[in-house]
């Protein structure tokens, strides 16, 4: 009987700590969807997409070279 309860008592705990961890996405979304900057941003940055103002970075010279007026 203690084996059943001990069974029992693993899984509530896994059922628990998975709806602990999507309960915390879901917090950390909601907060995004709400920093009105951030999504103003993350717009700007699809309608770039779409326009095709992006570069692509295979390798570190690629990156070197993309970020050189930072440094």
């Amino acid at each position: 009987m203690q084996m059943v309860e001990s069974s029992v008592a693993r899984d509530m705990i896994t059922r628990l700590t998975h709806i602990q961890n999507e309960i915390g996405a879901l917090v950390e979304e909601m907060e995004t969807l709400s920093d009105e900057c951030l999504m103003k941003d993350i717009e700007e940055s699809r309608k770039d997409f779409k326009e095709g103002k992006y570069h692509v970075l295979k390798t570190d010279e690629d990156i070197d070279e993309f970020f050189k007026d930072l440094l």
